[in-house]
């Protein structure tokens, strides 16, 4: 009885050390099978379950948890991860940060797979659709810690491909011969 004890912690011991050494902060369910090489759904549900209740793990939506409490994670990082692979931070929210939308925004905005609007605690996202074809090109895209954002250049780009009628308050801080270069590439045009 003593040995399978101390197998059973040095497993979890192992589950836990391969958590703790990711980069990433938040976790889809899938994410967490791979890592701890679980293929028995029970064994998996009963491991997340054991180790949101010691407070490894926090909930965040059904299927998504966080390795730090939900107040300490960064808003833009949250809204990639709840709006899936591939997404990132784009249009009127880099825009706006950059000074070429004046009019204020009351949501975080976000390119991903599937459109979507949602709330979390007192934030509002707003995840617009993109063709995986123009969602996988990453050109323009910046890597962030934690998650990825948009040039001006390509947040005015997916902006314009989305919404072409769209009004920009500031379109001189906007180098145009980047943007058409960028559409090209992207395949937009």
């Amino acid at each position: 009885m003593y040995r399978i004890r101390n197998m059973t912690k040095l497993r979890n011991t192992t589950k836990l050390k391969k958590l703790l050494e990711q980069d990433i902060r938040i976790f889809r369910t899938t994410d967490l099978a791979v890592l701890w090489e679980i293929v028995n759904k029970e064994t998996l549900w009963k491991t997340i379950y054991r180790y949101v209740k010691r407070q490894i793990l926090y909930p965040i939506q059904k299927g998504l948890y966080s390795t730090v409490p939900i107040e300490k994670l960064d808003d833009y990082e949250l809204g990639c991860a709840m709006c899936g692979p591939f997404s990132y931070i784009s249009t009127e929210t880099v825009l706006q940060n950059k000074g070429i939308i004046m009019q204020g925004m009351n949501k975080t905005t976000l390119i991903g797979q599937k459109r979507r609007e949602f709330k979390f605690k007192d934030k509002i996202f707003l995840c617009r659709y993109l063709n995986t074809k123009y969602l996988l090109n990453r050109k323009g895209i910046l890597q962030k810690t934690r998650y990825y954002i948009a040039t001006k250049e390509r947040a005015f780009s997916d902006l314009m491909h989305i919404n072409p009628n769209y009004f920009v308050d500031n379109n001189q801080s906007i180098d145009s011969n980047k943007v058409n270069k960028l559409k090209t590439q992207l395949g937009y045009k």
